[in-house]
């Protein structure tokens, strides 16, 4: 049996994790509730089994406590920004942030944040265009997971894409260019536990259910085999190729705690208001969805899903429940707490 742990009581105990490291509090804060958001939606390979290496990463100087973000290239609606290395979440927040106020100037804002670092999911950067009724589109690169079609050597990232949309509730599709997200695959090998088979494959591209081989010598598998590795590629090609060439294979993952990870971000967003009222669109989108919903099920199929519509039920769910903890995730958070000196997280019966 894992621990149920309050969203409240989880965001104040990261925040203190966070705060030990020299981050200011409000970085520390927002950190915290991005991992927790995670954990709550279910998404818990970006929730808080991040948060041992974040720590070491920033007690290192490998992610930056204090980033100085700043603007490197302005090009009115297109801007190129520079994230001093500071901790993905912070630096993410910081480049949306800038692309939303382009937007409303401009209708249309593109930010392309350079010198950044693993920041999570990127949900959670796509949703913060919603409070100001516009779509967001968030990419980046990632630390290389995934081989080239047809190649057996890991050379590019998983290169996730996040898209939020205006609705009730709103579309978030939140999906990495691999069949899971490397974090399952990290979970598994820290539980001791086999990976299905299709996750992944070993040193000479085979299958194989062994987490660690993943891992370490092998590779995540693309979804939609040469189609998924072909948007990987595209993505690395532009966010890489704009910063000079800090593709996949240079940047740095999270599991080396003392090099800067080199992570490329792109934010997108578009003011709907610009081409019609927000409400008309909204219930477009709306009516679309329950169309798709009313549509024939399949065989066993109890109901059609919109994208991030099951996690947004989640997350309403856990608020009141409670978020559950893996035994060994709440361990592994108890004992850095012991070795900080911090309160423990407390539980919920």
């Amino acid at each position: 049996m894992g621990q149920l742990v309050l969203a409240d009581e989880l965001k104040r105990f990261v925040t203190e994790v966070f705060l030990h490291t020299g981050m200011p509090k409000e970085d520390a804060a927002w950190t915290a509730d991005t991992l927790t958001q995670a954990e709550l939606r279910g998404t818990s390979s970006h929730g808080v089994i991040r948060v041992p290496d974040y720590m070491k990463r920033l007690k290192n100087g490998a992610n930056n406590p204090n980033p100085k973000i700043k603007i490197v290239r302005d090009a009115g609606a297109l801007v190129l920004m520079d994230g001093d290395s500071g901790m993905g979440q912070v630096v993410a927040k910081r480049g949306m942030e800038e692309c939303l106020e382009r937007a409303e100037e401009h209708n249309v804002g593109v930010v392309i944040m350079q010198r950044s670092n693993h920041f999570g999911a990127a949900g959670s950067f796509a949703e913060l265009a919603l409070d100001r009724g516009m779509v967001g589109l968030v990419t980046t690169n990632a630390v290389k997971t995934i081989a080239p079609a047809g190649g057996k050597q890991k050379l590019l990232g998983n290169n996730p894409i996040a898209i939020a949309i205006p609705g009730d509730p709103p579309i978030v599709l939140d999906m990495a260019l691999s069949t899971v997200a490397r974090g399952y695959v990290l979970q598994a090998h820290k539980a001791g536990k086999l990976i299905p088979e299709g996750w992944g494959v070993n040193s000479e591209g085979q299958p194989t259910t062994d987490p660690n081989e993943v891992l370490q010598t092998g590779s995540l598998t693309a979804i939609a085999g040469y189609k998924g590795v072909g948007l990987s590629v595209a993505i690395d090609a532009i966010l890489g190729s704009v910063t000079g060439g800090a593709h996949s294979h240079n940047v740095v993952g999270i599991m080396n705690p003392v090099d800067s990870g080199n992570v490329t971000h792109v934010f997108v967003a578009l003011r709907i208001e610009a081409l019609l009222p927000l409400a008309e669109f909204s219930a477009t989108v709306n009516a679309l969805c329950a169309f798709l919903r009313a549509s024939p099920k399949a065989a066993g199929v109890e109901r059609i899903w919109m994208p991030g519509e099951i996690e947004y039920e989640r997350a309403l769910e856990r608020r009141t429940a409670g978020i559950p903890l893996t035994p060994e995730r709440y361990t592994e958070l108890a004992g850095l707490a012991r070795e900080i000196g911090i309160a423990e997280l407390e539980t919920r019966s």
